[in-house]
């Protein structure tokens, strides 16, 4: 499998395929038979504006596998539904503009279809986030092009895999996303978070094994920040920038966070640390300005460990009006389920790497 999650067929697309090591990985295996699946992200505003390309890309496409050494079969497939319009993914392009370009391409190239819309069509629960499918979607698609390749039926019955297992290690802002989260990723994973408010790095240090447990993560989703960044009194209790000192210094951070991520790894799961969102002006025990800082150390400590990074800050940033409250660091309702769906797609991006 040489898929890349997100990838268009267009050559002006967002994410081309063509540029994606999996593309020259797919030309070097010199197969004997290829499945082409593309179109659906090509779906999207900023990559269907080169609509006009679409069937000449696609035809170069089978032409670069047409012309290897082994004289591949070569197959091209219809889209499966997309039952929302999700991530800019556009439903009405996929029906009536994409498919019916791909069955142009099938007569002009002289290459089959496999026809993987009709077969999924009235299946929203296999597409728990309404775009991607879940394990019996996968074992459904699979089952149709086996079909295809083979002219037999697919005789094995559909077992579920256990669900993959997501912690969510944060302060009252992920506690604000974990529901809605949740429901986003129904079906997908079991998503838990620690127990309460993460606090402060010192505090997620002293009370990281409790919350792992005993359980087998897959990914971690971990934020500190907002409350080691606030002013405190010399007993710890909240007070205003002027009379206090930050809780967690900036260097107490960043060593706590490389600590943090030394026993992060050793639990084997996928890590994804989510920037600290921003502060506005008011809140009054903290700096406008101040997660800008926090977040610089925490990338720097990210980057020497290879930690995948969700930044929750620049995507809140230009629209804290519409979902963040007034004078607080809190979210209002579509804050939280706004940053469910981006935290929804960077656990998906690491499931799917597994």
């Amino acid at each position: 499998n040489f898929g890349v999650s997100g990838a268009t067929l267009l050559k002006n697309g967002d994410l081309p395929y063509w540029n994606q090591q999996a593309f020259k990985n797919a030309l070097a295996y010199n197969p004997n038979v290829v499945i082409i699946k593309l179109g659906t992200n090509d779906t999207k505003p900023q990559n269907w504006k080169y609509k006009d390309r679409f069937a000449t890309d696609y035809s170069d496409m089978i032409d670069r596998f047409a012309e290897l050494p082994s004289k591949p079969r070569i197959w091209i497939c219809k889209p499966v539904p997309a039952y929302g319009e999700r991530w800019g993914i556009s439903e009405t392009i996929v029906k009536n503009e994409v498919i019916p370009l791909v069955n142009q391409i099938s007569r002009s190239k002289h290459v089959p279809v496999i026809d993987l819309y009709e077969p999924f069509s009235g299946k929203s629960e296999l597409f728990p986030d309404q775009i991607h499918p879940n394990a019996e979607g996968a074992h459904g698609i699979a089952k149709e092009i086996y079909a295809v390749l083979t002219g037999l039926p697919w005789m094995a019955t559909f077992e579920p895999a256990p669900l993959p297992q997501v912690l969510i290690i944060g302060d009252s802002i992920s506690i604000g996303y974990f529901k809605p989260l949740q429901e986003q990723l129904k079906n997908v994973a079991v998503v838990s978070h620690n127990q309460g408010n993460a606090q402060h790095t010192a505090n997620g240090l002293k009370r990281l094994n409790e919350w792992l447990g005993s359980t087998r993560w897959d990914v971690i989703h971990f934020n500190h920040g907002l409350h080691d960044l606030k002013y405190v009194d010399a007993r710890g209790r909240n007070t205003s920038v002027e009379t206090g000192k930050q809780q967690i210094p900036i260097d107490e951070y960043e060593r706590n966070l490389d600590k943090m991520v030394q026993r992060l790894k050793k639990t084997g799961a996928k890590l994804i640390f989510a920037t600290t969102t921003p502060v506005p002006d008011g809140t009054g025990i903290r700096a406008k300005g101040d997660a800008v800082i926090y977040n610089r150390a925490a990338e720097t400590v990210m980057k020497q460990h290879g930690v995948a990074i969700n930044d929750l800050y620049s995507f809140a940033l230009p629209r804290l009006k519409e979902i963040q409250r007034d004078q607080n660091v809190h979210f209002n309702p579509q804050g939280s389920e706004l940053l469910a769906e981006q935290c929804a797609k960077s656990i998906l991006k690491a499931l799917e790497s597994e």
